[in-house]
């Protein structure tokens, strides 16, 4: 590393109180030393020369500190030099028999843009402790040289010092804070960036997000510092408001998990006596190479379980308020201003049977919601992604990779863009291709309203096979890739963040499962509703049409219906439903509710008792709570209050399938609706990150892959139900 023009290079030790640092900087500057005044300041360090392969080499003796937080005056002392008088390099002494509680420090000096070194100090006590430390993992994981030194015998000491001189390396953006303080980050980076030169902005961003004094007073008495200031203080309470924590807390829980996981994969103890604590022993469990496995798919059986049986009660309300009490209030106000039969149409049988159809399963996504919200806030996630990385490792997959497929589950779009993470692009392709197996949340109304008309018994066990089929075909698929398109690429490594665990604060859980819920219900308000008016028409189409068997939407989709015969739904309302899903996978549903529904025969509408629709509706929601209350508490294990009654979903539209669909067909349908060709917008996310080619590839296997799985399910399945 080339020092600053005609002077030595200047490299900076910083680490723990207690931790060797200033018995390495005697031992290598011995007689060499001086304390003198930081230049501007009245500050004193210590600084002294080692020389090292012929070339004079300062070093700066920073203040012990655990963080860099600036809460005291050696903490400010040692971000500040690393700030503003940019070394060269920075050496970060570690405790090797604490590197857990050391690590915190090294990830905040890399957060400062200094190019690091990392000293694993007093290795010969971690060895008598029985503490082995994987020196070359830890080195590729964080990106930095680190070396294994014992200062008080001079061991590793010049080696030290010549890596902090050729190779030292900066990471600035080590750590990923999550995706709501990512945002604001982003989005008020630039903005800093026009106020002040800095050259680390993202940490000079994320320090004016946590209030930082200093920061805040750099800006300036401008009109735009003014601004910016108003902005991030807004943005800090936005963060706040979802995570309950204010955005310093949330910084250091993302840091200790940060450096939580990079020691829980680069240190093995094999002997000793430290206390350690409550999370390290629940991760002897959940965490377990053998018990990690079975324990992550028992909490996602349950969270399907809670999911399908649980939201039974709330969805056949609304079913009975929307597409029952709503749609008569509707008909008999149209009927009572004479409106033409077509609005009446239009209305009851096109917006309210599509958009009512799919606004039922409401309530099945908000406990989905908050059931993977509690697993996220309350730390779990993170090992599932541990546990998961293994097996992919296993199966000679990118353990990254596994990710952008968590990501997946909620909406297949960002579990797209998330594979830009990856530094290979073969990879990232790879990675890519795999997401749309994973069974994002649109699916999930297909999956309730199937699996509870046909298996009401077994409707959570249905879904969560559903959910495991996909992840086996995605790590089968994937596997087949790599070793044929792709060849063998070279794992890169990475930190798997293992947070502390902790309680989730309700506000947060409350923001998480809304703000994805409200994205439903936004959805429902204009893309199905678009599509539910349009398959409306072109039932109706042309006009005056005798059936809707002969109209536009039924020729058409008839037309492609014998290719799902093998299969067991060849008919034309099965096919045109699937063709609508590439808008959407919830259209599949809004569909199907309004060719199902709407086909039925007119019926005048109910005389409409205004008091007593209102009290039913009132009485029908108390019943739903009371009902699914009965549901979750009949889950503990030695409690019965459900006798041998399952609980289901019975919705007009479950009630119409169950004439058009036998148990082995409604099968196959709901395979072919997991793997098929995955909805617009995803398809979107392919071709502008990979390019067109592999759109239409992802396109064509999916599509293939469907049929395929979904003809050997209808076989399988028509052989175990006798037909």
């Amino acid at each position: 590393m080339a020092g600053k023009a005609d002077t030595s290079p200047v490299v900076v030790l910083a680490g723990n109180p207690n931790a060797g640092k200033s018995t390495i900087f005697n031992t290598l500057t011995g007689g060499r030393q001086h304390v003198g005044n930081w230049p501007g300041k009245t500050v004193e360090v210590a600084s002294g020369v080692v020389r090292w392969n012929g070339q004079a080499v300062t070093l700066v003796d920073l203040p012990g500190t655990y963080s860099l937080s600036a809460h005291s005056p050696e903490e400010v002392i040692a971000r500040d030099f690393i700030l503003e008088q940019r070394p060269d390099a920075a050496i970060v002494v570690a405790d090797a028999t604490n590197l857990e509680r050391n690590l915190y420090l090294a990830a905040q000096v890399l957060e400062l843009g200094a190019p690091v070194t990392l000293a694993l100090n007093m290795m010969d006590r971690a060895e008598a402790e029985g503490i082995a430390i994987d020196v070359e993992l830890l080195a590729r994981l964080l990106g930095v040289p680190v070396v294994p030194t014992v200062g008080t015998r001079r061991q590793g000491l010049m080696d030290l010092v010549g890596l902090a001189v050729t190779e030292a390396a900066s990471h600035p953006n080590l750590i990923d804070y999550g995706n709501e303080l990512e945002a604001e980050i982003a989005a008020l980076q630039p903005q800093l960036g026009a106020l002040i030169a800095s050259d680390t902005p993202r940490y000079t961003t994320l320090k004016l997000l946590e209030g930082d004094r200093l920061v805040a007073q750099a800006l300036g008495d401008t009109p735009q510092a003014a601004a910016l200031r108003q902005q991030a203080e807004e943005a800090a309470a936005r963060v706040q408001a979802v995570y309950g924590d204010d955005v310093e807390l949330l910084v250091a829980d993302r840091r200790y998990g940060f450096v939580h996981g990079l020691a829980h994969q680069v240190v093995k103890r094999h002997g000793g006596h430290r206390p350690r604590s409550l999370t390290d022993r629940i991760d002897d469990i959940a965490a377990h190479r053998v018990l990690g496995l079975p324990i992550f798919f028992g909490l996602m059986a349950l969270v399907f379980k809670l999911t399908a049986d649980a939201s039974a009660p709330f969805v056949d309300w609304i079913d009975a308020t929307v597409n029952g009490v709503l749609a008569n209030w509707v008909a008999a106000a149209l009927s009572a201003v004479a409106a033409p039969a077509w609005l009446t149409s239009l209305l009851v049988d096109g917006v309210m049977a599509g958009v009512g159809g799919v606004l039922v399963f409401l309530p099945v996504l908000l406990i989905l919601y908050l059931c993977l919200a509690l697993l996220e806030d309350s730390g779990y996630m993170a090992r599932a992604a541990f546990v998961m990385d293994k097996l992919m490792h296993l199966l000679g997959l990118h353990g990254k990779s596994f990710i952008p497929l968590i990501v997946g589950f909620g909406c297949n779009v960002p579990g797209i863009l998330a594979t830009r993470t990856l530094e290979n692009r073969r990879d990232r392709i790879l990675t890519g291709l795999m997401v749309p197996l994973m069974s994002c949340a649109a699916r999930l109304p297909v999956y309730v309203i199937f699996a509870a008309a046909f298996f009401p018994r077994h409707a959570s066990a249905v879904i969560f096979g559903l959910y495991l089929l996909g992840i086996a075909l995605a790590v089968l698929t994937g596997l087949l890739m790599r070793r044929t398109l792709f060849g063998k690429t070279t794992d890169s490594l990475f930190v798997l963040e293992l947070p502390p665990y902790r309680l989730p604060a309700w506000r947060g859980l409350r923001t998480h499962m809304w703000r994805h819920s409200a994205e439903f219900v936004h959805k429902a308000a204009t893309l199905i509703l678009a599509a539910s008016v349009t398959v409306w028409a072109l039932l109706n189409l042309p006009v005056g049409v005798a059936s809707t068997e002969e109209s536009v939407f039924g020729r058409l989709a008839g037309a492609i219906a014998p290719a799902f015969e093998p299969l067991g739904f060849g008919n034309w309302q099965a096919a045109g439903s699937l063709v609508t899903g590439l808008v959407a996978k919830e259209v599949v549903i809004s569909s199907m509710a309004v060719i199902y529904l709407g086909d039925a025969p007119d019926e005048p509408p109910e005389p409409v008792d205004l008091a007593a629709d209102v009290r039913g509706i009132v009485v029908g929601f108390g019943q739903a709570v009371v009902d699914s209350a009965r549901i979750v508490l009949s889950m503990i294990p030695g409690v019965d209050l459900m006798g041998d009654e399952p609980p289901q979903t019975d919705t007009a539209l479950s009630q119409a399938l169950q004439t058009h669909f036998t148990p082995a067909s409604a099968l196959a349908f709901l395979v072919f609706v997991l793997l098929y060709a995955p909805c617009i917008a995803a398809m979107g996310a392919l071709k502008a990150e990979f390019g067109g080619k592999w759109m239409a590839f992802s396109f064509t296997y999916l599509l293939a892959l469907a049929w395929i799985t979904g003809f050997v399910t209808y076989r399988v399945a028509g052989w175990l139900f006798g037909g």
